[in-house]
């Protein structure tokens, strides 16, 4: 038991290190969810101990992670018909359903491969799961840290504020963008009540199918809407990328004088991508995330994660090639039963 409280402890003391030390970190996550692992293994083992029942309460978690996990997917699924629904059916706006139904139906598919006893097919199993369970902590890591990012925000003394652009709707700002340009407005009232006059740089160039650029319909918003000084307006029209939005604002705070740290305002499921692409370019700035509409967050989370995941292609295939590995095993295995019988 004594083993037990110093590994929760110890992993909690590197994770409250790891977090302090820089907020912007994948590993932030993983940390967080190990130590948490750790706290609930010391709780199960002290049931078990001391409880008549401790069995019969892990049985009952068990059984509950379960109804989660199918819970979770039937959320998913309702949450891919309303994108569809309110926001159309590309690729991006499905992903929420594609994924619960992945959840749902993987393990149904895994156990039907098993049952055909064919080690081909046992061995595709294998693989299914394999990855499905990689891909799974990899999200869970992932949306630990995120998460993580927009609770414990850190606010910088900072005299420019940068606002990365989405897409526009005829040539004017939709509630998304709205929730970022507002969210950085209040960022700014907030600095000057401490006598701080930050810039503001909207950025975002222009679409192939939008009327103007976005930072152009950005700082009409902030001029006319929210009662901007033009003076402390500075709009970026050129750039097509998040990574873009930061180095273009970033040229152009500088060449007004501005030196960062800067803020970056976003909304809250794109704020610790927009972090993560900040310190990667070895910007010290932070991000801040305003309010999005609750059905939109699944598949935009999603798509941040899928995101991250391109920046690490090295990562990830080193992490699927031990599991490349034992399903080879698998099959070598079920291959040798076969020819032997």
């Amino acid at each position: 038991m004594l083993t037990a409280v110093l590994a929760a402890g110890f992993w909690w003391a590197v994770f409250i290190w790891a977090f302090r030390r820089d907020r912007r970190r994948v590993r932030n996550g993983l940390l967080l969810l190990i130590a948490l692992h750790a706290s609930i293994s010391l709780v199960v083992r002290s049931a078990e101990a001391t409880l008549p029942f401790g069995d019969l309460m892990a049985l009952a978690g068990a059984i509950m992670t379960g109804l989660g996990v199918i819970a979770l997917g039937v959320f998913l699924v309702a949450n891919g018909l309303t994108m569809a629904r309110k926001e159309g059916r590309s690729l991006g706006n499905l992903l929420s359903g594609l994924a619960g139904l992945a959840l749902l139906a993987t393990p149904i598919a895994a156990v039907a491969l098993v049952l055909t006893l064919n080690p081909w097919a046992i061995a595709l199993a294998a693989l299914l799961i394999l990855v499905s369970l990689y891909l799974g902590a990899a999200f869970l890591v992932f949306l630990s840290a995120s998460v993580l990012y927009q609770l414990f925000p850190r606010r910088l003394p900072t005299t420019g504020i940068i606002i990365h652009g989405s897409g526009l709707i005829r040539g004017q700002v939709t509630p998304l963008l709205r929730g970022r340009l507002d969210r950085a407005v209040r960022e700014r009232e907030q600095l000057l009540a401490r006598g701080i006059d930050p810039v503001l740089v909207p950025s975002g160039g222009q679409g192939e199918d939008e009327e103007r650029a976005e930072g152009a319909a950005m700082a009409e918003y902030l001029l006319q809407e929210a009662g901007v000084p033009p003076e402390r307006v500075l709009a970026e029209t050129g750039s097509a990328t998040t990574e873009e939005n930061l180095v273009f604002s970033h040229r152009i705070l500088e060449e007004a004088g501005h030196r960062g740290p800067f803020l970056v305002a976003t909304s809250g499921y794109h704020a610790f991508r927009a972090a993560l692409l900040a310190r990667s370019l070895g910007y010290a700035d932070e991000a801040i995330g305003g309010r999005t509409t609750f059905y939109y967050v699944p598949s935009a989370t999603l798509r941040e994660f899928l995101a991250v995941l391109s920046y690490r292609k090295a990562w990830l295939v080193a992490a699927l090639l031990p599991s490349l590995g034992l399903v080879a095993l698998i099959l070598m295995a079920g291959l040798n039963a076969a020819s032997a019988s």
